[in-house]
Formats: C-alpha cells, sequence, structure tokens
C-alpha cells in the first residue's frame, strides 16, 4: 500500500501540470482579475485533490471541468464583477466555455475538447449553438 499514495501524487502532479496555465486562462477570461483567478484555480485544483479517486473512477477531465465551473461560479456569486462573464452571462454554460476557450483564447477545438472533457464533435456542436444564439441576440438588439 505504501507504493500506492507515490503513484496518486505522481498522477495528481502530472494533472496539475497539463490543466494548470489553461484553467488560468480560462478564469482570467472569466473573471478579469489576475490574482483572484489564481486563488480560483488553486481551489479548484485543491478540491479535484481531495476527489481524486472518484475523479479517476469517472471521466477526469470532464470532472475536473465541472468542479473548475463551480469554484468560477462561486467566485462570482461571493464578488460580482459587472464587466466580468458576460459571454456566460449569454448563453448556456457549455456553449459558451467552448466559444471562450476556442474563439476567444484561441485554443485548437481538440485542446479546448479535451480540457472541457468532451469528444471533438461534442465541441463543434457547442461552438455552433454559440454562434447561433449570439448571432440570434445580435439581431434582437439591431432590431
Amino acid at each position: 500500500m505504501s507504493g500506492h499514495r507515490p503513484a496518486i501524487a505522481l498522477g495528481y502532479a502530472a494533472f496539475v501540470q497539463l490543466r494548470h496555465r489553461p484553467y488560468e486562462q480560462y478564469v482570467r477570461a472569466r473573471l478579469g482579475d489576475g490574482e483572484v483567478s489564481r486563488q480560483v484555480v488553486q481551489h479548484a485544483l485543491r478540491r479535484t485533490e481531495l476527489s481524486w479517486a472518484a475523479m479517476l473512477a469517472s471521466d477526469p477531465a470532464a470532472f475536473a471541468w465541472r468542479v473548475l465551473g463551480e469554484v468560477v461560479a462561486e467566485a462570482l456569486a461571493s464578488a460580482p464583477h459587472p464587466d466580468a462573464d458576460s459571454l456566460h452571462r449569454t448563453l448556456p454554460a457549455r456553449a459558451a466555455d467552448a466559444a471562450l476557450l476556442h474563439e476567444h483564447l484561441g485554443m485548437s477545438a481538440d485542446e479546448a475538447a479535451e480540457l472541457m472533457g468532451l469528444a471533438e464533435p461534442e465541441l463543434h456542436v457547442e461552438l455552433r449553438a454559440a454562434r447561433r444564439l449570439l448571432a440570434e441576440r445580435r439581431g434582437h438588439t439591431t432590431a
């Protein structure tokens, strides 16, 4: 059993190394505040560490993405930023996430899908939905 703990620590460390930077970019794009973004990402990563076994039993990327979204929502609820998160106030969460990662942060569809725990075709569905909803919204505001 003693060999089991270092393997978990290594797995978690690798996960953090791969996710930390894109998570921080995403959270900063949503919140607009660098220091708060770093704290939110640290909190989300800590939650994933505490739920590591459950996370590995499911889809790790999707599980961690869900946790990150929950922590961002908590941060927004506790200290609302009026200019922050406009895309997520306009679109459903998955469509907004897809658009933010791919369109605004410039991630490839493959990178964005992997980060969110989606298959690439699912990401394309979300991107189409985001584009359609934004176009409809622009049409209503100009009419």
